[in-house]
């Protein structure tokens, strides 16, 4: 049984992609991106409690 070429490339690629991934997160070179809070009636951002309900 032989393994195709292009998907020993692509596992390969992937494989490399989140190991530089995850050393960027732990040398702080790279954030995670978090979601802002928006208000449902208001619409403007959450900070703590929104206040307009």
């Amino acid at each position: 049984m032989t393994v195709d070429p292009h998907i020993t490339l692509a596992v390969l690629t992937i494989g490399v992609g989140y190991l530089m991934t995850q050393a960027g997160l732990q040398k702080s070179a790279l954030e995670l991106k978090h979601r802002r809070k928006i208000c449902p009636s208001c619409g403007r951002e959450r900070v703590g409690s929104c206040g307009c309900s």
